[in-house]
C-alpha cells in the first residue's frame, strides 16, 4: 500500500505529560517507544522455529552452533525495534478519545515525504494489518527477509482495526527529530484547557505550522484556525539558508539547454528552497546521469533542531514538476 500524503498522530497533555509534549514540540521530535512500552500486550507478537530446525542442527552440529543460536541473535534484534503510530485523519473520535486525552489533547498533521526527510530517512513506513490469529513462527531461511519481520511487528487483533494505522518501523528508540514545515498543523480539542492553547500558540507563533481548535456541534466534530502558518520568509530560522546562484548555476548554459521553461523559474525555486526555516544551505544544482529518466537536481543541507543534517535530493523534469 502506497502511504498516505498525510499522517495524523494523537497526543495527549493532560497533567505532568503537557511540559513532556510541550518540548517535544519545542525540539521539533517525535519519541519512539519500545513495543513492550505499548498499550496492547500482544503487540509485536512472534515465534522464531521451524520443523526443519533439527535438520540444520546436524549440520552445524561440527561447528559448535545450533539453531537456537541463530534465533537467539535473530530475537536480540526484533526485539529492539521501536515505533511511532500514526492515523489517516484528524477526525477520529474513539482516537480522541483513547490518545487525545479524552479530546482535551492535540493531533498533529504531518506531510509524509517532508516527514522522511529527517530521522526517519531509510526507516520504514507500513500499514497495520489485523487479524484474528498471530502469524505461523518465523523459520530459520525467512529471517534473511525484512518482510517476515515487518509483518509482526504491524499485525494486530482485529479489535484494533478501527485506528486505521500506520507505523514507522525504527531500528532503536528514542527521539526522532523532523523538519519544521514536516508539522503543516496542529488539531487541538474541543475540550483542551486555555492555557495549554495559549502556551502553543505561543511557541508556533513564528513557526510554518496552522493550528486549529475543535468545536462540536451536536454530533459533529470541526475545527477554526486559531494561528495561521507562518510563511517562511517570517519563520524563526534554524539554518541559515544560504544560496549562492553564481556556484549552483556553474552550468547554465546546460541547465537552459534542459529546462522547457525560463532559467528564472529554477532560479525562484532556488530561493523558496533556501527560505525554508531548517536550510542551511542549497549546495548543488546540475543534470543528472543517473536517474531513472532525463532529470534536473538539486541537493539540500537542512540542520534539524537536534543540530544534526540531513542532506535531500530532489529531482525536476525539463518543466520543473518534482519527479521521483
Amino acid at each position: 500500500m502506497t502511504p498516505p500524503e498525510r499522517l495524523y498522530r494523537y497526543r495527549p497533555l493532560d497533567g505532568d505529560i503537557f511540559a513532556r509534549e510541550l518540548g517535544a514540540l519545542k525540539d521539533g521530535y517525535l519519541w519512539s517507544p519500545h513495543f513492550a512500552d505499548m498499550n496492547d500486550p500482544m503487540e509485536a507478537f512472534y515465534e522464531l522455529g521451524g520443523a526443519s530446525d533439527a535438520v540444520v542442527d546436524l549440520m552445524l552440529k561440527p561447528s559448535g552452533k545450533s539453531t537456537a543460536d541463530m534465533y537467539g541473535m535473530a530475537k536480540g534484534i526484533i526485539d529492539n525495534f521501536c515505533l511511532v503510530s500514526f492515523s489517516s485523519s484528524p477526525a477520529d473520535l474513539p482516537l480522541w478519545a483513547y490518545y487525545g486525552s479524552n479530546f482535551a489533547g492535540m493531533c498533529l498533521e504531518f506531510a509524509t515525504d517532508t516527514l522522511f526527510v529527517g530521522d526517519f530517512q531509510n526507516e520504514r513506513i507500513v500499514p497495520v494489518t489485523y487479524a484474528t490469529e498471530p502469524l505461523p513462527a518465523i523459520q530459520l531461511h525467512e529471517l534473511v527477509t525484512q518482510e517476515a519481520i515487518e509483518n509482526r511487528l504491524s499485525r494486530k487483533r482485529v479489535e484494533w482495526k478501527h485506528e486505521k494505522e500506520w507505523r514507522i518501523l525504527t531500528g532503536a528508540g528514542g527521539a526522532r527529530h523532523y523538519l519544521d514545515d514536516a508539522l503543516l498543523r496542529i488539531y487541538l480539542g474541543p475540550r483542551v484547557q486555555d492555557e495549554h492553547a495559549r502556551h502553543i500558540c505561543d511557541l508556533f507563533k513564528s513557526r510554518p505550522t496552522e493550528i486549529l481548535r475543535g468545536r462540536i456541534t451536536g454530533y459533529s466534530l470541526s475545527f477554526e484556525t486559531v494561528k495561521p502558518a507562518t510563511p517562511a520568509s517570517n519563520c524563526e530560522r534554524v539554518g541559515p539558508g544560504t544560496l549562492n546562484l553564481d556556484d549552483l548555476l556553474y552550468s547554465r548554459d546546460e541547465i537552459e539547454a534542459f529546462l522547457s521553461v525560463p532559467i528564472d523559474r529554477l532560479i525562484e525555486e532556488l530561493q523558496a528552497i533556501a527560505a525554508r526555516p531548517n536550510v542551511d544551505a542549497v549546495s548543488g544544482c546540475d543534470l543528472s546521469v543517473n536517474h531513472k529518466k532525463e532529470a534536473l537536481y538539486v541537493w539540500t543541507e537542512h540542520r534539524l533542531r537536534s543540530d544534526r543534517v540531513v542532506w535531500e535530493r530532489r529531482y525536476y523534469d525539463r518543466r520543473l514538476r518534482r519527479i521521483d
